[in-house]
């Protein structure tokens, strides 16, 4: 890591004991800050790897990054359980908004930026549609490869990759106590079970909390959303299909969006998946400095 920066490793107490690992990478002197939320089948160090990940090229850049390990991931705890109960229903009312505390109390008034990971935007977009403060600190969003659906008129999933994660990972799950992700690639360890039900029930459902009903895709729809930049892998895959990038950008109403396809056929470095995208080395030449010249025009916009 660059000498120049400074990694704060703090500790957020959450809902039943719980404690988030929250990692504060920044220079002496910074511009914004950024919150980075990864998704399903990973941790914090979607963001930040052998100094190469998009937390370590911002924070080089003048960016304050705030980086936390969800309950159950990386170095939170408790750990992995079956037993657990964390709901995704917690991270969203609870969670967020105990980062949110730990954040501003550093902010001074500077920009706050989300950047989110497949179901880490997800969990980003559901906690702003709830939080009025964190609409108002929020001058833009970043997602990489986010989906919330797979249900799109014209385009077909393939029967045996809907087997696969709609029926035999929850199956490998009850058995095991937690669903194996790191096997097929999409991440760097398992997730609990009862998330990745949460997000099979919004995939091919309704963007409704279980708990009490919130519908985070009406309420989405009545706000004025800040600018938003996407990134997507050209795949066609159950899990990270270039449509189902589309469709959420869609679906969160109309706002300022930008959409790019991260591909050789499209004129980068290489075929990037969701975690190459946020922390291969080819990334600092590629499309990381697309994201941070998209920040500091945002930065100058606010000012």
């Amino acid at each position: 890591m660059n000498p120049t920066i400074r990694e704060e490793r703090l500790k957020v107490a959450t809902v039943l004991g719980g404690q988030i690992f929250l990692r504060h990478l920044a220079q002496k002197e910074t511009h914004a800050a950024v919150l980075m939320l990864h998704g399903f089948g990973a941790n914090g160090d979607a963001f930040i790897k052998e100094g190469d990940g998009l937390a370590n090229y911002l924070s080089e850049m003048g960016f304050s990054c705030y980086v936390p390990d969800m309950i159950a991931h990386g170095h939170s705890w408790p750990h992995m359980s079956r037993h657990l109960e964390h709901s995704v229903h917690d991270i969203i009312t609870k969670d967020l908004d105990k980062i949110l505390e730990e954040i501003e109390r550093k902010l001074n008034g500077k920009p706050l930026f989300l950047v989110g990971q497949g179901f880490g935007s997800v969990l980003l977009m559901s906690g702003y549609a709830r939080s009025e403060r964190l609409q108002q600190l929020t001058e833009g969003f970043i997602h990489f490869n986010a989906r919330r659906s797979t249900v799109i008129s014209g385009v077909t999933h393939s029967s045996l990759s809907r087997l696969f994660w709609r029926k035999l990972m929850p199956l490998m799950a009850s058995l095991r106590g937690d669903v194996p992700m790191h096997w097929t690639g999409q991440g760097n360890q398992p997730e609990l079970l009862s998330w990745y039900k949460t997000g099979l029930a919004w995939n091919e459902g309704d963007w409704v909390d279980s708990k009490d009903q919130f519908n985070y895709g009406a309420a989405l729809r009545e706000l004025s959303l800040p600018p938003s930049l996407y990134f997507a892998s050209r795949s066609q895959s159950y899990q990270n299909h270039t449509a189902d990038m589309r469709e959420f950008m869609r679906e969160l109403g109309t706002h300022n969006g930008r959409l790019m396809i991260l591909a050789k056929g499209d004129g980068n470095l290489r075929n990037y998946n969701s975690m190459t995208m946020l922390q291969h080395d080819d990334a600092w030449v590629d499309h990381f400095p697309v994201v941070l010249d998209w920040l500091n025009e945002r930065i100058r916009q606010v000012r």
